[in-house]
């Protein structure tokens, strides 16, 4: 029993009422919705839902099992027209698993895109991929038309799926009058790498390089709570020096990925002075990564039970790169909000309001800088975050400037956080081992979430493993998943040149949804 993992199996009719229950008021959040392929234990189809609930450290998870048994229909009732934010989960499942939701209020394909075969799911247990790639027709068209709007002087805009430089596709059609854009239809999921799949054939052990893989510029925050679901479904210990460095790369990560962002920000007002300053500073934040761990991205350093590298074996010399990183920040972040152009760029720009982002389950930067105050460092505190003491921040207008002033107010929060534990290592205050120091063995037919405030927003695992110990299910969500659905409401009534600037203040991912 996992002291704030609450689970309870609910009747079908019955479950969109005990959704809606939970989603009311604002008080709950939908943090992960997916199925399961639970046919071989008797239990069918499952369908589950993550709630978390605002005023305290508790999920609530709830079960639909048997669908579609006893030759039933392979059906379960939405719960989108009451809890939005689970439109995309929920068109993922029929995608993947074939289970349809009743009463979406508008399922079309998610993820498979006009060339997958019909009646072909490919994350139900019986499926492999080499079936998929033997019934894939390639001549098929795309038959996932975009929609369509009419009147007068609304013109279509292509974007993509190709893009310049190295990122990855994705296809946007704008509906616009003049240069202002009415309607934004994005199709994604182009790279799609059948990770949850894969998960299952390999050990849970393994499991933790193909985490890190999920999502190039979060991979240490996807392998820690990946890392933290095994630790939890299997009683294991973290100990205190391991949670702090963890918590430590944790901040690191968020750091550069933060001082980034605000640099290609830079980039999308034309700002280069600005942009080349922010992509300096990074290089050197992430040079520091690689002289913690050996990995510019923090790869390679988690491990069920613990970590492999110790990063606090010379806090002093860290603390030391640590201030010269934040005096070189500071001069960057007074250097840009001097330049009025660039301010003026952002501010009114790409507006998302507090109710959309309610709604549609925002997270991280997209929630916070529209008023909603949900941090999952302080809401389920995690690691070495209950050992310390530090602010997080909000800010309310949800615009590409508040986007932008609340990653540097976060940058503030990172280092303060990163200090902390620096001089609490450097006081001798964090000994002990880096691992539990046991060989790590799943516990059969176990389950656990796993979670993480990445610099993204929260990144949640689940897995479960069956009588045997092995994989029976691994479901990651990273935040982008979550936030990809905001744009469309940020962008309207915006003018089209300031798209590319809108999507930065984002920084979605494409990969990272898309496992």
């Amino acid at each position: 029993m996992i002291e704030n993992e609450i689970y309870r199996d609910v009747a079908k009719e019955d479950f969109r009422a005990e959704c809606a229950r939970l989603f009311s008021g604002g008080n709950g959040r939908l943090r992960l919705m997916f199925a399961a392929d639970l046919r071989e234990t008797g239990e069918g189809f499952c369908v589950y839902t993550v709630f978390s609930h605002a005023q305290e450290d508790r999920f609530e998870i709830l079960r639909l099992k048997g669908i579609g048994g006893e030759g039933g229909k392979p059906e379960f009732p939405s719960i989108t027209p009451e809890v939005p934010a689970a439109h995309w989960y929920e068109r993922q499942i029929a995608d993947m698993f074939g289970l349809v939701p009743s009463g979406h209020p508008d399922l079309h394909p998610l993820v498979l895109h006009g060339l997958y075969p019909p009646d072909v799911y490919p994350l139900r247990r019986d499926i492999s991929s080499e079936a998929i790639s033997r019934h894939l027709a390639l001549e098929n068209e795309d038959l996932s038309p975009f929609m369509e709007v009419k009147g007068e002087g609304i013109y279509e805009i292509p974007v993509g799926p190709v893009h310049a430089g190295i990122i990855e596709p994705g296809h946007f059609r704008f509906s616009a009058v003049g240069e202002t854009i009415y309607y934004l239809d994005a199709r994604l999921f182009y790279t799609h790498k059948g990770a949850e799949k894969h998960f299952e054939r390999i050990g849970f052990k393994e499991g933790v390089k193909l985490s890190e893989r999920i999502s190039g510029v979060s991979s240490f925050a996807h392998s820690a709570a990946y890392c933290m679901a095994l630790e939890r479904m299997s009683g294991t210990a973290l100990p205190a020096r391991a949670s702090a460095i963890r918590t430590l790369l944790l901040e690191m990560e968020r750091l550069y990925n933060h001082i980034g962002d605000i640099g290609n920000m830079c980039a999308g007002t034309g700002f280069a002075v600005g942009y080349a300053r922010g992509a300096s500073l990074k290089e050197r934040i992430m040079a520091l990564n690689h002289q913690l761990t050996g990995s510019r991205y923090l790869r390679g350093v988690n491990t069920p039970g613990g970590v492999l590298v110790d990063a606090l074996q010379d806090p002093a010399a860290t603390l030391r790169e640590i201030e010269e990183i934040t005096e070189e920040y500071k001069s960057f972040i007074s250097f840009l909000t001097s330049s009025v152009s660039h301010v003026e760029r952002l501010e009114n720009a790409g507006v998302l309001s507090r109710a959309i982002a309610l709604g549609l389950g925002a997270t991280g930067i997209a929630a916070r800088a529209s008023g909603l105050n949900d941090d999952l460092r302080t809401s389920h505190p995690h690691f070495y975050y209950g050992q310390l003491v530090f602010e997080t921040h909000t800010r309310m207008k949800g615009d590409v400037f508040a986007r932008m002033m609340l990653r540097a107010d976060e940058v503030g929060c990172s280092i303060a956080i990163i200090r902390s534990i620096l001089h609490k290592a450097n006081g001798k205050r964090i000994e002990g081992n880096i691992s539990d120091g046991g060989e790590w063995e799943a516990a059969a037919n176990s389950q656990a979430l796993g979670y993480v405030e990445g610099p993204r927003g929260s990144v949640f695992y689940f897995v479960k493993s069956g009588a045997n110990g092995a994989p029976l299910r691994v479901k990651p969500r990273a935040a982008s998943f979550c936030n990809w659905p905001l744009m469309p409401f940020a962008v309207h009534g915006n003018i089209v040149p300031d798209f590319p600037l809108i999507n930065k203040s984002f920084n979605l991912s494409y990969s990272g949804s898309d496992a």
